[in-house]
């Protein structure tokens, strides 16, 4: 109750982290007749760049407890918010409660106190509760009520207090209140994420993820003892330059792009998405990324982004126009780098690929105490001795074609088909039961983007059992495909490329990739 009397002035309630623009945003609120109600710093603040205003303590005549705990959770404050219109609050004018107008409220810096890598208390202490508290009630109240949650709000807000005679549209209030829920919601996303990662403390080998294959997934990131005496990202050749922190997927995902650009000398770049490639490409960056945008720009979105060769400018530019996860190559141009880091999301990884490379050359997969470990697939020492099974000797650039298909045919899940150019694909199948789907597929993929598939080549994991991906293949335009052998229907199948007049390489390793 406070005891004050009652305050014909519109109220203002302002409680704020972030001081950017507040001398501007409590100028243009007295002006508009404003009393400003403030919590203890920022009505210091306030006080000390010569504005009045009154301490929420003053207004709920209660001290803020527990060392600043508890301060704004009081009927005084959220009854004010609350309150629907003129008649509700007659109804409890005996319990002295008076209409707030305007929510300011920036909430504390909870992703940043994860990122310093401070301990638990710490973390927990950043968990802001009565901010989310009073956004949330001024953005439900909207229909009265202003919300701001951010200093970028500042300069629309007070155009529309000059404009509306101290007031603001309901289009303006319901767009704040759509910003509130949208905040709070990525909020409680970034605690919850926190808890599920750190129920156990991780060992001074760990990196804590952002989160498993699933938000309800804690993961962390290990590393085996090498030569560095913190182990971290820079240990296999990573550096992040901006953006989120890694989650499980980041990292899988980030895996894959990776081996895939290192397995070319040309310069590339690959787009990968949920570990399989949706686009490659070959040339220069900006003409790589261009390329390999051609095959599946639909499946782009969200994906990984990975170059084997530096990023410029107009890379840049392209990278930071679409909705993507991750970007990474051995280095970005100052203002490659600048722009990208505009984008706050954006992971942007910086790889020393040889380093990153051989610190990853063994795979391990576990189930608790039951692992897996392998070496690398590494090498393609079978493109020096591939047979022609049928039809004509591949030229320069078919052979051009069908190396680059196999090698990006490697990284994508098995049973994997890969159709291409010389210089980018042009469609792809993966995961799929048989490899007759596979085929229907990538087929299918190239002809949503009206790509023309005649004069193209395709690759294979793993040999073809029957004749039909093959068929299927030749009657879409596909002129040369190259594959393993070792189906006892080798022969079979190399009759029906002749007939087919489609040039079948056949070589004697597979790829596969489960």
């Amino acid at each position: 109750m406070g005891g004050l009397p009652v305050n014909s002035k519109p109220r203002a309630l302002i409680s704020v982290t972030d001081k950017t623009g507040l001398k501007e945003l409590a100028a243009g609120l007295t002006e508009h007749g404003y009393e400003l109600v403030a919590s203890g710093g920022t009505a210091s603040f306030l006080r000390e760049s010569g504005f009045e205003a009154l301490a929420v303590s003053e207004l709920t005549g209660y001290p803020a407890i527990f060392g600043g705990r508890v301060k704004t959770l009081h009927p005084a404050i959220a009854g004010g918010i609350l309150g629907p219109n003129p008649a509700a609050f007659a109804e409890v004018k005996e319990l002295g409660l008076q209409p707030i107008d305007i929510v300011v409220v920036n909430l504390y810096r909870f992703e940043d106190a994860v990122a310093s890598g401070g301990g638990s208390d710490e973390i927990v202490e950043a968990i802001d509760i009565g901010g989310p508290t009073l956004l949330r009630a001024g953005a439900k109240n909207h229909e009265r009520v202003t919300v701001l949650c951010h200093p970028d709000q500042y300069p629309e807000f007070l155009t529309e207090l000059d404009q509306q005679q101290g007031k603001t549209t309901p289009e303006f209030r319901r767009r704040m209140a759509g910003a509130v829920f949208a905040l709070t919601n990525g909020y409680d996303d970034a605690i919850s994420s926190w808890f599920a990662a750190s129920s156990d403390e991780p060992t001074g080998q760990d990196i804590r993820l952002r989160y498993g294959e699933n938000p309800h997934q804690k993961a962390r990131l290990r590393f085996a003892t090498g030569d560095s005496t913190e182990p971290g990202l820079e240990e296999v050749g990573l550096v992040q330059h901006g953006g989120k922190e890694l989650s499980y997927n980041n990292i899988v995902d980030l895996v894959a792009a990776l081996k895939l650009v290192g397995d070319f000398q040309e310069s590339a770049c690959a787009v990968i998405k949920h570990t399989n490639p949706c686009g490659f490409g070959l040339g220069p960056a900006v003409q790589a990324l261009e390329r390999a945008l051609i095959c599946d720009p639909v499946s782009a979105f969200g994906g990984v982004f990975a170059f084997n060769v530096p990023i410029d400018l107009p890379s840049a530019e392209i990278l930071a126009g679409r909705f993507l996860e991750i970007v990474t190559a051995p280095a970005f141009a100052p203002e490659a780098l600048a722009r990208l880091k505009k984008k706050k999301n954006v992971r942007v990884m910086q790889v020393d690929l040889p380093k990153f490379l051989a610190a990853t050359k063994s795979r391990v997969r576990g189930w608790g105490r039951l692992e897996l470990e392998q070496d690398e697939d590494e090498g393609f020492p079978e493109l020096a001795g591939w047979r022609v099974a049928a039809g004509d000797q591949p030229d320069q650039s078919l052979q051009s074609a069908l190396t680059m298909a196999l090698k990006v045919c490697k990284h994508g899940k098995s049973n994997a088909i890969v159709i291409a150019r010389p210089d980018h694909t042009v469609g792809m199948g993966f995961g799929q039961m048989s490899r007759v789907d596979s085929v229907a597929l990538a087929i299918m993929k190239a002809k949503d983007q009206n790509l023309d598939l005649p004069g193209t080549v395709a690759a294979s994991d793993g040999f073809f059992p029957f004749a039909d991906g093959i068929l299927k293949l030749a009657e879409a335009g596909v002129v040369a495909i190259v594959a393993p052998g070792g189906s006892i229907r080798d022969e079979e199948v190399g009759q029906a490329a002749a007939k087919a007049g489609v040039t079948l390489i056949l070589t004697d390793r597979r790829h596969f990739n489960h």
